[in-house]
């Protein structure tokens, strides 16, 4: 196994970075939190109309820039005019890589309509770097391409949970499966379900919020995406001394 592979259930990852009391969600100064308590992190990244890959959730920049605005529609170079609210820009994804260095890192690749070419955009800009970085998507089509794109590094697919039924999340586990993926996703109200149905893939879970939440994860060997945690508390249970991999 090359250096860039990584079981990506042997971590924990901070939500959108270490964020709060000042410090805005997928905001440098998160990662940066993250890269101080060394912890690994998950973060959202959607494409500028210039096709740069920036870490953004929404769709939208009304929430966390005050403008209503769509994120696809802004160029790469005016950026600085949509600032978080502490201030600062947001930050293109090779910035972040850049700061969480060796920590491992988790990439959703957000996909609202049209796939485009984010999947490219993507494995073009992990391409060639050191680190431990894994991606993922809801988005099918997305996380196809990418099994075919990125062949160094894990590809998961995330299932949700809302209004999904037990053969739903069988489904998504089959696809995952049958193109390859290296990992799964799935909220943690169906743990248990997409454990039986994976078929031995890693797992990572979502999103971890609560002391009870942790214990799920753990017990069904799921790797958390948690906030509102110390990094330690999250990686303790997701690590639990003797817990198979």
């Amino acid at each position: 196994m090359n250096e860039r592979f990584f079981d990506v259930s042997a971590h924990a990852y901070a939500h959108r970075g270490l964020w709060g009391a000042g410090v805005p969600e997928n905001s440098l100064a998160a990662f940066e939190a993250a890269r101080a308590a060394d912890v690994g992190v998950e973060l959202d990244v959607r494409l500028t109309a210039d096709g740069v890959p920036v870490v953004f959730h929404d769709a939208g920049l009304e929430r966390m820039c005050g403008h209503r605005e769509l994120l696809a529609r802004v160029m790469s170079e005016d950026l600085a005019e949509h600032r978080l609210p502490d201030g600062s820009t947001i930050p293109a994804l090779a910035q972040v890589l850049a700061v969480m260095a060796d920590l491992p890192v988790l990439i959703e690749l957000k996909v609202d309509a049209a796939t485009g070419d984010i999947a490219d955009r993507i494995s073009c800009t992990i391409e060639g770097l050191r680190g431990l970085f894994g991606v993922m998507s809801f988005d099918e089509p997305t996380v196809a391409r990418l099994c075919r794109l990125v062949t160094d590094r894990p590809v998961g697919l995330l299932a949700m949970a809302d209004n999904q039924i037990e053969d739903t999340i069988r489904a998504k586990a089959m696809t995952a499966r049958h193109w390859g993926c290296d990992y799964v996703a799935p909220h943690h109200s169906v743990l248990a379900v997409m454990q039986e149905a994976a078929g031995g893939l890693p797992m990572v879970t979502w999103t971890v919020r609560t002391p009870e939440e942790l214990e799920l994860a753990r017990k069904h060997g799921a790797a958390p995406i948690f906030e509102g945690f110390s990094p330690s508390l999250a990686c303790g249970l997701a690590m639990p001394p003797g817990t198979p991999i």
